[in-house]
């Protein structure tokens, strides 16, 4: 079978319209796994708004860069080869990195996106004491509205039997209502309902949760922080 080039399949994953190249994954699931990653890549590039106040990267990464894109890829083969996995992931980094104002302007014209979403709340997450050791983590809010979304960053937290809700509280009345659950790296993006008021319920909560059939809080809260403008 014939592969499409790296850069129609870095290209595909951006968003830049290829009839040809997406036919093609229909029936390949190599390509198709391959552009489903690069497309990761990109979204997690296009929402991290922070990146923006980071330090240029070093000369060496933007060498690599340019090694990988200059070597010859072999597309004729059934398996995509790991100097041609790393090409594509060097190539789509490197293209959303540019397009949040980080390195030039590459002048695709898929690159052209709205711009990332404001942050408009924040909480650090802090540890209770039956929490495994390490564990900690950030909540922040992106956004408004109907297109409002609550991102968590945690870490120390380990793979359970069972697995960790992030619940919103009322700290005055204690009320409170799961917004959905953590992913095994740690990182979500969690959708969050227009009608609910953050200044109500502002405090942000990890909990460690059973696979019981169970809709309520397990009582066993490991991460918690109040949301700040």
């Amino acid at each position: 079978m014939s592969h499409p080039d790296p850069e129609r399949l870095v290209l595909l994953a951006l968003g830049e319209p290829d009839d040809a190249a997406a036919g093609h994954l229909a029936s390949c699931a190599h390509c198709a796994a391959e552009v489903a990653s690069l497309r990761a890549v990109a979204d997690i590039g296009a929402e991290s708004q922070e990146v923006r106040d980071l330090p240029a990267p070093p000369a060496s990464v933007w060498a690599r860069i340019e090694a990988a894109v200059e070597r010859p890829s072999t597309v004729d083969v059934p398996i995509l080869r790991p100097r041609r996995r790393e090409w594509l992931r060097l190539a789509v980094t490197a293209v959303a990195a540019t397009a949040l104002g980080v390195a030039g302007t590459l002048g695709v014209g898929a690159l052209r996106k709205e711009a990332a979403p404001t942050v408009v709340a924040r909480a650090t997450l802090e540890a209770f004491p039956n929490a495994p050791v390490g564990a900690g983590g950030e909540a922040r809010v992106l956004g408004s509205g109907d297109g409002a979304r609550l991102h968590l960053h945690v870490t120390g937290l380990p793979l359970s039997t069972g697995y960790y809700e992030v619940w919103l509280i009322d700290p005055v009345t204690m009320r409170m209502f799961s917004i959905g659950h953590l992913t095994d790296s740690g990182d979500v993006l969690l959708p969050l309902n227009s009608t609910v008021d953050l200044r109500q319920y502002r405090v942000v909560d990890v909990s460690a949760e059973e696979y019981d059939n169970v809709q309520t809080h397990s009582g066993r809260s490991l991460l918690r922080g109040t949301l700040t403008n």
